[in-house]
């Protein structure tokens, strides 16, 4: 149970936020709502003005013509149906020049002949317009014969309902008020919540969080009172754990690299006795067979259509060597001569190469580099690697009749300007599980045989020593999108 303080307290904030919100805001309300109504009323006013005019001069309109053509009949007609018809219209009357009444619609005897109102009107023939005590508004207007000689009066009263749309605006005044005083009070009650109860609750919350191992954000301090300081003492004590957390996991994250680098070290041991086996047991022969296909070649005519098997022959020889080379490479890796390189003559070279091997699967390699990027740096002739064994894979992963797309734009990566190769695939795609394994030495998808899981691990090493990136985006049954993106050349200054 709170002690008497913390009940003074707690009533004297009550009491601050009551006279410091609701006060004011209700004198201002009200005289919100004088203005209001006052503003109403002479609005109201002046549309029955308006209105009872447009009236009057419709009747006075109708009227003469009656009187010109002598149709008094008409004239009783028209005036008993415009009081029935118009609420607003509490009597009408006419009178000739000499003030005799000829229509009075409700019949009145005791009219006054010699009302001086309609007097004035007959005799200056300007129409007068003036309230006749508090609810009624009088409309006088004079009669023109055909020559334009007045022959009389029209007087139109009207009953004002002003009074009851003042009532009506009053009424709906008062219920705002009444709805602005709940308003307030939920204010106030949404005010308490704010500053007492949702600091409290905000701070068990975090404490909660805290104690669970899932940390929010840090306490808002917004106050210089109990509760400012302590979520300043509790965000301190956060900061100081946190620093720690992220202080065991940077070692646990250092020791994970170099299990990592470990590992790496090891597969690339792996790596050079394969490499250096198959160039010593497979380089050999293939010189044998490439130097005899160069003999047979040259002494062939012109016109031998041998001539092209045999060049196929050394082109493929030649390839299986660059496969070699790129497995010494993997072991003995070659800085990059970095030079500005022209994408766009890179990918012309390669796609044609390449057509040939999808022309036999009916897959087709559709290259679109704008001509106006920006030189890149780079080695060309590992470049040309890299793009070859990304187009390859393209290829082994396309199905019958699919389609390779390769593309290039300008992007930045890490705040640095350079050009963004894609290569997109239209197969399976890679399994989720897969994905994020695939630049690993020696790890494949392709069945015993088909492949050393070397190609990805060299173009993700070429890459780096370019200081560029190489990532993939894969869905299963969407296909494949490599993304390499090297740094733009800039001329040396």
């Amino acid at each position: 149970m709170p002690g008497p303080r913390r009940y003074h307290a707690w009533v004297g904030l009550r009491l601050r936020l009551f006279l410091v919100l609701i006060v004011p805001l209700i004198v201002v309300g009200g005289g919100y709502g004088v203005v209001r109504i006052r503003q109403q009323v002479t609005l109201l006013l002046e549309l029955e003005r308006r209105d009872a005019a447009a009236t009057a001069r419709a009747v006075q309109i109708a009227v003469e013509n009656a009187l010109r053509d002598r149709q008094i009949l008409d004239i009783h007609r028209l005036v008993s149906d415009m009081v029935a018809e118009h609420e607003q219209i509490d009597r009408i009357r006419i009178v000739d020049r000499s003030l005799a009444p000829i229509e009075s619609v409700p019949p009145n005897p005791a009219e006054r002949e010699g009302d001086d109102r309609v007097r004035r009107v007959v005799s200056t023939g300007r129409a007068e317009a003036g309230f006749e005590g508090t609810h009624t508004f009088l409309h006088v207007m004079p009669l023109q014969g055909r020559t334009g000689k007045i022959q009389g009066a029209l007087e139109i009263a009207f009953r004002s309902a002003v009074n009851a749309r003042v009532d009506r605006v009053t009424w709906n005044t008062l219920l705002s008020v009444g709805a602005l005083t709940v308003i307030l009070a939920l204010l106030t009650a949404f005010v308490l919540q704010r500053q007492v109860l949702r600091p409290l609750s905000r701070l068990a919350g975090s404490m909660r969080a805290l104690g669970e191992g899932q940390p929010g954000p840090p306490l808002p301090v917004r106050r210089r009172d109990e509760f400012g300081a302590v979520a300043e003492a509790f965000n301190r004590m956060v900061g100081q754990l946190e620093v720690a957390h992220r202080q065991i996991l940077e070692k646990g994250e250092h020791m994970l690299d170099l299990e990592q680098q470990l590992r790496r070290a090891a597969t690339l041991a792996v790596a050079g006795k394969l490499a250096s086996g198959i160039a010593h047991e497979v380089g050999t022969p293939l010189n044998i067979i490439s130097g005899r296909a160069e003999i047979l070649l040259r002494s062939l005519p012109a016109d031998d259509p041998g001539r092209a098997e045999l060049q196929v022959i050394i082109g493929q020889i030649d390839r299986i060597s660059g496969i070699i080379r790129s497995l010494l490479d993997t072991v003995r890796p070659q800085k990059p001569e970095v030079q500005a390189v022209v994408l766009g003559s890179v990918v012309e070279r390669l796609v044609p190469l390449l057509g040939h091997m999808g022309r036999r699967g009916g897959i087709s390699i559709v290259a679109d580099v704008p001509p106006d990027l920006p030189q890149i740096a780079a080695d060309p002739g590992q470049l040309q690697q890299i793009l070859i064994n990304l187009l390859i894979n393209a290829l082994e992963a396309s199905p019958p009749g699919g389609r390779i797309t390769v593309t290039a734009r300008v992007c930045r990566h890490d705040g640095r300007p350079g050009v963004a190769t894609t290569v997109t695939d239209a197969g399976s795609g890679i399994p989720r599980e897969v994905v994020g394994k695939i630049f690993e030495p020696f790890f494949t998808t392709k069945p015993t045989g088909q492949g050393t899981g070397l190609g990805l691990a060299i173009c993700r090493d070429i890459t780096q020593s370019h200081e560029g990136a190489l990532s993939v985006e894969s869905r299963e049954g969407e296909g494949t999108t490599f993304t390499l993106w090297l740094p733009r050349h800039e001329a040396p200054v």
